[in-house]
């Protein structure tokens, strides 16, 4: 699994430090600028503006609540229990409302810094 995030986010900087800290070693992380998404990633999820985390799993491209859903398998434990249940169809138009009213404002209520994470081999270009 590959979980595609916006490099010049900082919201998307702290998602992505949690999810490393949270999932097993073979989920990686890429940014949507890179040139690992130019791979896996279709040309309208790499077009700015970034709105959404793309998460690419054995040949299929996932997005938004679908995006999250595919994460949430991957956590152990109580946060993957509790991410597995927000992510249930039932939530799924709630938490994609969510999702894009978080999208639109995330640079100016989270900054557009990127620290990024460690140097490892979860980290792809």
């Amino acid at each position: 699994m590959i979980v595609f995030f916006d490099g010049a986010c900082g919201l998307c900087d702290r998602a992505v430090r949690w999810l490393w800290d949270c999932t097993d070693v073979d989920v990686r992380f890429a940014p949507l600028q890179g040139i690992t998404a130019r791979k896996y990633v279709p040309e309208q999820f790499r077009t700015p503006p970034l709105n959404t985390l793309v998460v690419w799993e054995e040949g299929v491209v996932c997005f938004e609540s679908d995006g999250l859903a595919s994460v949430a398998r991957r956590m152990p434990g109580l946060r993957g229990r509790m991410a597995r249940a927000l992510t249930l169809l039932l939530f799924r138009p709630l938490l994609n409302v969510g999702y894009r009213v978080i999208a639109r404002n995330r640079h100016r209520w989270f900054g557009t810094t990127c620290r990024l994470v460690p140097d490892s081999a979860r980290l792809l270009p």
